[in-house]
């Protein structure tokens, strides 16, 4: 009976549930709308239309889930699901929700194995996620894991709001989705084999910026006092994301300080991209990690200790000395 309902409800959704969009639900972006009315009819997930990761979060955070093409665009913007063996494509971590938890993929097994059914994820280099954010014209590949396969649907709620359906065949096991980001804007994405719902996945597309190649400049010591107030509560720092691996040399005219009394080894990105980890390469482990920046302009900094993300994006007064202080369970304050 439960899944005749279902069914019922998607078929409902297909014939113009996708446009009248509720009232009450103006403050959500339309994809998050359609996404929460699936979840009110008992399709799909709360947390889809929760709030996302901060603007000046930047896709190459993401630099694992996707690649950019050097010749034609694809000519589809979703492809059928290809049999997969993941033998050699394990990951260490899998990424829940927009908050990104994470948990060691060996214990997801067993947590998957326990509750069976459908589920849909972004494939990164060394962890598959639910959410991720990207430029416009890469490349995604999806996984959609099924025990027991068959006809099914994959249903994309695109950037404004409507709802489209793809009728794929599933292989039992592991299915391997080629994804292109044509579109600017929120895509959630969700799959149904036999009234079973898979969980949804994001997927963010933002526009392309290509890389630049600053002139390098010296960074200076510190000299400035930091204040003792908070501005901004905990819950805006508490988004766990995947951290980069290779840190990149930052140039400028402002120096930066980011000093800590409470934690040591925490990885700094700045705009998106590590620049190192405090305590190694020669920096001292005291919890002060200078480096510098391009001035007269805003900049996102980001600090992650392991557990928690501490973000802030701020301007920077050309040639004038930044002292930035983070706390573990605290905020970023100057």
């Amino acid at each position: 009976m439960n899944n005749i309902w279902k069914s019922f409800v998607l078929i409902i959704l297909l014939m113009g549930c996708a446009s009248a969009l509720d009232t009450s639900s103006v403050a959500l972006r339309p994809g998050e709308a359609m996404a929460e009315k699936l979840f009110n009819n008992g399709i799909g997930q709360p947390w889809v239309g929760g709030n996302p990761p901060s603007d000046g979060a930047s896709y190459s955070m993401y630099s694992q889930y996707f690649s950019m093409h050097s010749g034609s665009a694809p000519q589809k913007h979703i492809e059928a699901p290809k049999k997969s063996d993941i033998k050699n494509k394990i990951p260490t971590t899998v990424y829940f929700s927009y908050q990104m938890q994470a948990m060691p993929y060996t214990q997801y097994q067993t947590y998957a194995t326990y509750t069976g059914g459908n589920s849909l994820w972004i494939l990164g280099s060394s962890s598959w996620s639910q959410y991720a954010k990207v430029p416009q014209g890469s490349s995604l590949s999806l996984m959609a894991t099924s025990s027991a396969g068959g006809n099914g649907n994959l249903y994309e709620i695109n950037p404004d709001g409507k709802l489209y359906k793809n009728a794929f065949y599933f292989y039992p096991g592991y299915n391997q989705i080629d994804f292109y980001a044509d579109t600017i804007g929120q895509h959630i994405l969700l799959f149904v084999i036999g009234g079973q719902v898979s969980n949804s996945i994001v997927i963010d597309v933002t526009n392309y910026y290509p890389t630049s190649n600053p002139q390098p400049v010296t960074t200076y010591p510190p000299t400035q006092t930091p204040p003792t107030q908070y501005p901004y509560t905990q819950n805006q720092y508490t988004q766990t994301l995947p951290p980069a691996t290779t840190p990149s040399t930052t140039y400028g005219d402002t120096p930066v300080t980011i000093v800590s009394q409470g934690m040591r080894g925490y990885q700094v990105f700045l705009d998106g991209t590590l620049i190192g980890t405090e305590g190694t390469g020669g920096d001292p482990l005291d919890g002060r990690f200078s480096f510098s920046v391009v001035g007269n302009q805003n900049h996102a900094v980001r600090v992650f200790d392991g557990q928690f993300n501490y973000p802030k994006t701020m301007f920077f007064t050309k040639g004038v000395q930044k002292i930035i202080n983070v706390e573990p369970g605290t905020a970023v304050y100057i």
